[in-house]
């Protein structure tokens, strides 16, 4: 039972399911995640760690979500923090790239699963590129995340006496950031540093860079010297997503906070918080402001946001800013009764535009089931618990929180409804393609056709 995959026509591959590497890989790492925050080093209370709450934690991290049902500065030793900083590194940059760089750094060699995959993954030109463009990614990755941490540092001396203390939290933050993790080493999040605009501004281009996406960011660089610059399509899409994605929310937001949640920071200060919001609803997670003072309004909007997640290759989740486009344009497009899709001088394929309107689609079914599942199970308010949902799913880790604590609202779940949001955490990291596809064994050939017939829809 085995079907044939063509990669650019270089070769071909065979494999019952390559998506069941990307399943199996996260969730060896999860497990290992869970099994080390279970050991007594690994938390401050005598009494332990449930199991649930390990699990809940471990995949969180690895999801880069940034949901949290225990306090991470408090209940959690050095030794725990440093296990979820090296699960959110892991789960940044993504087990198949990790593999890969591995298994061509040591091995010499790809096995043909892993090579599949890694191409599926990042969509990218021919199998001899992987090597290169793995061990770029890496580089990437560590050096953007090694200059958060050195400009993090002078304002972490601030709220940190301990000079050894404000490194790990500066190192730890920009790897949190870069990897739209949403973890924080203070209870309350980074809402003591939003008087800080410095340290607003770097941890919001972390999480524009690090959700941009790599395949982006490698199109950009080997473009940006050229005199005759031709970046790909999909780099385009991305920036005009992640351009209007910060843009408009960043005005809608400002506009309907700036007498609420933001009234006591002064003009300039209220102008960089409000970017932050405005860009951490797409994945990342952190917020400098008390989510529980804000409008309906607002948070609805970060609900659509969250939605939509990051982009293609990068560290955050949701259904892609490449997808929306791709479904918006081809709306677009038939409302003008054209029958191609042309963006940029390029014909975008019905497969590319299918695969788009089933992402959505299927999405919206796993949220509306999630759901319903918590409504059963949880007796909080449905909005919370719907805000809470799309949060898993996009892997952003924004939460409405538990009342009277400094955890997320999932803190306050039954083991059954932690359940429900780790597994949509899951779903919403390895995608929804990669979730459908381990279930298709292979391509089935119609041997029958019928009459064709219309249905009356709409």
């Amino acid at each position: 039972m085995q079907s044939k995959y063509s990669i650019n026509d270089n070769f071909r591959l065979k494999k019952a399911n390559p998506s069941i590497t990307v399943l199996v890989g996260f969730g060896v790492i999860i497990i290992a995640g869970t099994l080390l925050l279970l050991l007594p080093a690994a938390v401050k209370d005598k009494a332990g760690i449930t199991f649930i709450d390990a699990l809940f934690t471990s995949t969180s991290a690895v999801c880069v979500t940034g949901l949290i049902v225990r306090d991470t500065e408090h209940f959690f030793t050095p030794f725990g923090h440093f296990v979820i900083l090296c699960l959110i590194q892991l789960g940044g940059l993504g087990y198949m790239t990790l593999s890969t760089f591995l298994s061509v750094s040591v091995a010499k060699k790809l096995s043909s699963n892993v090579r599949y995959q890694t191409i599926d993954e990042f969509q990218r030109f021919s199998a001899k590129n992987i090597r290169r463009f793995l061990q770029s990614v890496i580089l990437f990755t560590f050096t953007a995340e090694a200059i958060g941490a050195l400009l993090l540092l002078p304002n972490m001396l601030r709220h940190v006496n301990d000079p050894l203390k404000a490194v790990w939290f500066s190192v730890f933050h920009s790897v949190s950031a870069f990897c739209n993790a949403g973890f924080s080493l203070f209870s309350e999040n980074f809402v003591l540093l939003k008087n800080d605009p410095f340290a607003v501004l770097v941890v919001s281009m972390l999480i524009i860079i690090g959700g941009f996406g790599f395949i982006a960011i490698g199109d950009i660089r080997r473009n940006i010297f050229k005199k005759r610059r031709q970046f790909q399509v999909h780099t385009i899409v991305a920036f005009l997503m992640t351009a209007f994605l910060v843009l408009i929310p960043f005005v809608i937001f400002f506009f309907l906070e700036r007498n609420n949640s933001l009234s006591e920071l002064t003009i300039f200060n209220k102008i960089v918080n409000a970017g932050l919001q405005a860009v951490t609803p797409r994945t990342a997670g952190f917020n400098t402001l008390d989510l529980s003072m804000m409008k309906n309004a607002t948070l609805f909007m970060f609900i659509l946001m969250m939605f939509v997640g990051a982009s293609p290759g990068g560290t955050g989740g949701g259904i892609k800013t490449t997808t929306i486009f791709v479904v918006f344009s081809a709306m677009i497009n038939k409302l003008k009764g054209r029958k191609k899709l042309n963006l940029f001088r390029r014909n975008i394929n019905e497969e590319t535009i299918f695969r788009s309107y089933f992402i959505l689609s299927i999405s919206l079914f796993l949220i509306a089931a999630s759901f319903l599942f918590l409504l059963m199970s949880e007796s909080y308010d449905p909005f919370k618990l719907l805000f809470e949902t799309v949060s898993a799913f996009g892997t952003v880790g924004l939460s409405s929180g538990l009342k009277g604590t400094s955890v997320s609202l999932s803190g306050g779940f039954t083991w059954v409804g932690k359940m429900i949001i780790i597994i949509v955490m899951i779903i919403g990291r390895i995608g929804i393609m990669t979730s459908i596809s381990l279930f298709i064994t292979k391509d089935r050939s119609e041997t029958i056709k019928y009459p064709e017939t219309k249905i009356t829809v709409g």
